[in-house]
């Protein structure tokens, strides 16, 4: 299961929120140009992770969103089942409507493999774990497809 775009921009925009000084909201303007993503776009995934209880929503001037205390303690799959509103289950390779064991594709034994080894990374990895890496510079990106490298997600 890759991630969808849209958990993808809200795992990277927690990330962005995670580095950023304790309690000081962001605006999603700020967020949706590091991001590279529509701010109408941006803003929505924020709402509903601030509607869920992940974000705070600060009104008014000086406003924007900041991450929950405790927030950075979610794990990935709880964070992708909030955005993408369904708990994940990762598909059939040949998109069969049923592919279990006793009825599988051709290589259902090894993709259950794969899907299990998934779901335990996005189970057991925290948005603080992630952001720690990301502020260390292990992980680069080209976000934007230019070729060029860079530290931030």
């Amino acid at each position: 299961m890759l991630l969808s775009k849209t958990s993808e921009h809200a795992l990277r925009g927690l990330i962005y929120l995670a580095g950023q000084a304790p309690g000081k909201p962001s605006l999603s303007r700020d967020i949706a140009d590091h991001l590279g993503a529509s701010v109408q776009y941006v803003t929505g995934i924020l709402r509903r992770l601030a509607k869920r209880g992940v974000l705070i929503s600060v009104k008014g001037k000086g406003g924007g969103f900041v991450l929950r205390p405790g927030a950075e303690n979610m794990n990935i799959l709880d964070m992708v089942e909030i955005v993408d509103g369904r708990q994940v289950m990762p598909h059939c390779v040949f998109s069969l409507k049923k592919c279990a064991k006793e009825m599988g594709c051709p290589i259902h034994c090894q993709w259950q493999q794969l899907k299990n080894q998934e779901m335990e990374i996005l189970r057991t990895q925290t948005i603080g774990s992630v952001a720690r890496l990301c502020s260390m510079d292990i992980l680069s990106r080209d976000p934007i497809g230019n070729g060029q490298q860079t530290a931030t997600l």
